[in-house]
């Protein structure tokens, strides 16, 4: 159930009885904090201090609430990292404030409004009998009816992001197996029966990391032809769970997308791994390219952003396993090379703590690994131009022939630097043939129009079709050379690969015919 929280009763009055409290918080119909109680004395003024300390049971102990009934007030403290409020102030975390009858508690600030209300209510036939009595207690009504309409908004996406205990920490586990397709079968996300959401995440590859090949191949031979990597992968699970981390599998499955394997065999696999493992786990399954699959960071957000109850990650607490580290050739005694460095890369992208499978469960050092060439955070800040007093639009009519690779980011640069100022933009990609170009460029430039001519344009004699074209119209041109490297035209290319499933694959051979 959305917002339900366990409440705990510190009895502090002796003469207080039988003392119980229910609370739900949150997403429910409205509850009320009740204090049962029989006073001793004749009038309930002549009792010792009623005192009620409330605390919402969370994992993280979000928020302490003490009420005290004599005074009327509630002592409130936030415990939890996420931000709570009063009456529309932000709290400061561990610091004490006092709240009386009418206030209003946030339980997330601007979300998750309680009203305080204390009522005197007295035994009956002492007093005002005119007193409605409810079991001859003081009853504190937390009323999310009578305080704004927040909770009744529409549905949308960052609902489903909103945790059932609201606070962070530990929500209410899942209480059955249970399999989503996400984006059109592109993710998919299996949630084991016992699965918590909690800021710490433990993350890890699937084949080999948490499992290898029974008959010792590098590629399964049927979906049987599996066995646990480690003897001390469970054991390891096991206590990283007791320690409060959500453990969660990330991996790629691109033989689902190109039908070699049938979503229900690798489903069906991937229970009896879980199973065995013995431990509740969250698996996230890119089945293609795109933007989940590793190392583009699309399966983590997606845990992130709507399959953790709305729990912050801890990113400095958590971690990600992965055997596609980019070691290189005798990392280890007779090793082989990694085959890839994808997991490291996700890792990087997420600025996350990495570890490979014979580190984290072997306690093996690590071992010697080779970034690709090309390291986009290490890209020095350049001009625009050089030389740098150049203009890159002119005033009078010309035209401009680009010339790089493929990703190097010619049309970028047309869209952004040129089209604005007026430019016609020829490509090759949108008319087909050169002629065409040629044919485009020359009426553009016939209407009086600058043009800017948006192909590789590797060779001279490519190069040479437009000029001698701009030469007949008796407008100049200027060949602009850009400068990105080859090896960062390969990452620019795979990224458009892994994130635009419209772009035409450009292979690393095509590239290289450029050189």
């Amino acid at each position: 159930m959305y917002g339900l929280g366990m409440v705990e009763l510190e009895e502090v009055n002796p003469h207080l009885r039988g003392g119980r409290v229910e609370n739900h918080l949150g997403k429910n119909h409205p509850q009320f904090i009740r204090q049962r109680f029989e006073p001793r004395s004749p009038r309930p003024q002549q009792s010792s201090l009623n005192k009620t300390s409330v605390l919402a049971n969370y994992a993280t102990e979000a928020v302490c609430l003490t009420a005290n009934s004599t005074l009327g007030e509630v002592k409130v403290k936030q415990l939890g990292p996420n931000r709570s409020g009063i009456n529309g102030l932000t709290l400061i975390r561990n610091e004490s404030y006092v709240v009386k009858h009418g206030d209003t508690l946030e339980i997330l600030l601007g979300e998750y409004f309680h009203k305080v209300e204390f009522e005197q209510l007295l035994p009956q036939g002492i007093g005002d009998t005119s007193i409605n009595l409810d079991e001859g207690g003081i009853r504190r009504r937390l009323d999310d009816t009578e305080v704004g309409s927040k909770r009744k908004r529409e549905h949308s996406p960052t609902d489903e992001t909103v945790s059932a205990n609201l606070l962070g920490g530990v929500c209410e586990p899942c209480m059955q197996d249970k399999w989503e397709e996400i984006d059109q079968g592109k993710l998919l996300v299996f949630t084991s029966k016992g699965v918590e959401s909690r800021e710490k995440i433990a993350a890890y590859d699937l084949d080999g990391t948490i499992i290898m090949t029974q008959s010792g191949r590098v590629f399964p031979k049927d979906i049987h032809d599996w066995k646990i990597a480690f003897s001390e992968v469970p054991g390891k699970l096991k206590q990283l769970w007791k320690d409060n981390y959500k453990i969660v599998i990330i991996t790629n499955q691109a033989g689902i997308g190109r039908g070699s394997m049938k979503p229900q065999d690798f489903k069906g696999k991937l229970m009896k791994i879980i199973a065995k493992l013995g431990v509740p786990v969250q698996a996230f399954v890119s089945t293609g390219n795109g933007t989940y699959r590793k190392p583009v960071p699309g399966m983590w957000n997606s845990l992130s952003d709507k399959k953790n109850d709305g729990i912050t990650i801890d990113m400095s607490q958590s971690f990600y396993c992965g055997d596609a580290a980019g070691r290189v050739v005798n990392w280890a005694p007779k090793k082989k090379k990694d085959f890839s460095c994808s997991d490291r890369l996700m890792a990087l992208n997420l600025n996350l703590k990495f570890y490979t499978p014979e580190e984290h469960f072997l306690g093996h050092r690590p071992g010697e690994f080779k970034l690709p060439d090309f390291n986009p955070s290490q890209l020095p800040k350049t001009s625009l131009c050089e030389p740098k007093d150049v203009s890159v639009t002119s005033n009078e009519q010309e035209a401009v022939v680009l010339v790089g690779y493929p990703g190097s980011g010619k049309s970028f640069f047309a869209r952004t630097q040129l089209v604005p100022s007026g430019y016609s933009h020829i490509n090759r990609d949108t008319l087909g043939s050169w002629q065409r170009c040629v044919a485009a460029m020359v009426a553009a430039l016939h209407r009086g129009k600058s043009v800017v001519v948006d192909n590789t344009n590797p060779d001279k004699e490519s190069r040479q079709r437009f000029i001698e074209a701009a030469h007949k119209c008796k407008v100049p041109c200027r060949c602009f050379v850009l400068c990105t490297s080859l090896e960062h035209a390969k990452h620019n290319n795979k990224f458009r690969e892994l994130t635009d499933d419209t772009h035409e694959p450009v292979n690393d051979m095509v590239i290289n015919m450029y050189k």
